[in-house]
């Protein structure tokens, strides 16, 4: 084939120049994959802004996204953290994330970021932009399982079962520090994951035209596919459908929306499974580095122009 001719003509033409033959085949076979399109470039416009959801912050749990940072830099890409508090509000975390934007740009000199935001990061991202006078740092946002539209388990169980709720969320508090997230203030932060809460909010908090939204929904095969997040599949299941065990895929779609994920093997992701927070569950399911799925969205970034 022509590629296959090019890889020949190149490889021909550099080895009177190569020192031996061993690097000589390696680079090759380097070129080879390279050439063949097999390898992603991440090598984004503008640099990418990881920001977390509930529960952790950056700076004491530095491997809420797994392998995925360094996966993507592997790949050329550029990557930052949103710095913002674990149980901190959307309007409080929108506008640490919003400092941290601008120590940035005041060290590198960025103009503008790619945010990709898991959870209640998306809220606190969307918040920054729109409220925050941020769209015109802000390139594209993609929110993975992120609740926009709320998480109606827990206006159920607050209308009905409120005492149920509040042992439901101090057990969910109680994993969230035993897996290494922050210690709650209390639970109001949770208030804002409400359906009721968030039909207001994206009244108010509208998309900016200038920056591109799209998003991601994940959904478990089962309740007990990650044990931790079984507490309230069952009742998202029953309201709103297939779900993460905490968002459901519904409640994760805003503005291109691309899809759900159920990982190469069809066995479902949860939640903190989404940005590879449950690294040993996710091989012995055997769904492998979810870091590919990120290396992948970030080409696709590139190849859109951000």
């Amino acid at each position: 084939t022509k590629k296959e001719a090019s890889h020949h003509f190149f490889f021909d033409a550099t080895a009177p120049f190569l020192a031996n033959e061993w690097y000589n085949y390696f680079t090759y076979l380097l070129l080879i994959y390279t050439f063949s399109g097999n390898a992603m470039d991440c090598r984004t416009k503008y640099p990418i802004v990881l920001v977390h959801g509930i529960g952790y912050n950056d700076t004491d749990y530095p491997r809420y996204w797994g392998r995925i940072p360094e996966a993507l830099e592997n790949s050329g890409a550029v990557v930052f953290f949103g710095e913002q508090d674990g149980f901190g509000s959307i309007r409080t975390n929108a506008g640490q994330l919003r400092v941290q934007l601008a120590l940035i740009r005041q060290e590198y000199g960025y103009e503008k970021f790619n945010l990709i935001a898991h959870s209640k990061g998306g809220l606190d991202s969307r918040y920054m932009i729109s409220m925050l006078d941020m769209g015109c740092r802000v390139a594209s946002l993609t929110t993975i399982a992120t609740p926009h539209r709320g998480i109606k388990a827990i206006d159920y169980y607050k209308k009905y079962h409120p005492k149920r709720l509040g042992r439901m969320l101090a057990l969910f508090n109680v994993m969230l520090m035993a897996d290494g997230g922050d210690a709650p203030y209390d639970n109001s932060v949770y208030d804002t994951l409400t359906a009721d809460y968030l039909e207001v909010f994206n009244d108010f908090v509208k998309d900016k035209p200038e920056v591109y939204y799209q998003s991601y929904a994940f959904d478990m095969k089962g309740r007990y596919a990650d044990p931790a997040m079984s507490l309230f599949y069952n009742r998202i299941k029953r309201l709103e459908g297939d779900n993460d065990g905490l968002v459901s895929v519904e409640s994760a779609k805003w503005g291109c929306f691309r899809g759900v994920y159920s990982g190469p093997e069809g066995k479902g992701i949860s939640h903190p499974e989404a940005c590879d927070g449950r690294e040993k569950l996710s091989d012995k399911k055997g769904l492998g580095d979810i870091s590919e799925f990120y290396c992948n969205l970030a080409s696709e970034l590139r190849e859109m122009g951000f």
